[in-house]
């Protein structure tokens, strides 16, 4: 069975390292206007670099991106599938060997419309289980959504449409091909899910979160 690697780092106490970051990176990090932007930024995309580093054995500058379709950062060479996601002060990374994989991590917004957000952009029961409900339904279908359209690398604007509600979550059918979908434990306050390219099921494992070193 497929077993996708789950990284949890906390932006608040993590010092960036710019000196980690490509040249993409570095100009993306500059035209952010907001200095806990650049700072989450930094963060995350040097912390993924990290870990990828340390699951293969290899020095920090030694991990080399490619963009695929859309933009989606890919590891040069294919020995490691990744992807990571940010909300609020936390960062969330995840690795697997063969299928391509998405993750999602989003924070539960209480002063929110969501029910307004979901009317416009869900379907139609998803919509009423968000009415009914609140935030936290509302971050749950999102995050799946979002996993679902990372692990496909496409935009969330064709993502925000799929139907996800359901207990466990369902297979995910996407522009022909079908994605595995699952919730996966998060801090209070927050919702996240990770998505596999194809319906075959797999296991999720979170070892102790690796920090600068």
């Amino acid at each position: 069975m497929t077993t996708v690697e789950l990284h949890l780092v906390d932006a608040g106490s993590a010092q960036p390292d710019l000196e980690l970051l490509d040249e993409a990176e570095r100009e993306r990090h500059a035209a952010m206007g907001h200095p806990l932007d650049r700072h989450r930024f930094a963060v995350a995309h040097a912390a993924a670099r990290r870990i990828v580093a340390d699951r293969l054995a290899i020095a920090p500058a030694g991990v080399r991106w490619i963009r695929g379709v859309n933009g989606k950062p890919e590891l040069d060479g294919g020995s490691l599938r990744v992807n990571l996601s940010h909300s609020g002060d936390l960062i969330l990374v995840a690795l697997t060997a063969a299928r391509a994989v998405g993750v999602d991590l989003q924070q539960v917004l209480p002063t929110l419309d969501v029910a307004a957000m979901a009317a416009r952009f869900f379907p139609a029961g998803e919509a009423a289980l968000v009415a009914a409900d609140g935030p936290e339904r509302f971050a749950e279908l999102w995050a799946r959504k979002e996993a679902v359209v990372k692990a496909a690398g496409d935009r969330l604007t064709r993502g925000l449409c799929l139907p996800v509600a359901g207990d466990p979550p369902p297979v995910v059918e996407h522009d022909g091909r079908r994605y595995a979908l699952a919730d996966v434990a998060a801090p209070v306050g927050f919702r996240a899910a990770v998505a596999l390219d194809g319906d075959a099921p797999f296991h999720v494992y979170a070892p102790k979160t690796l920090t600068h070193r």
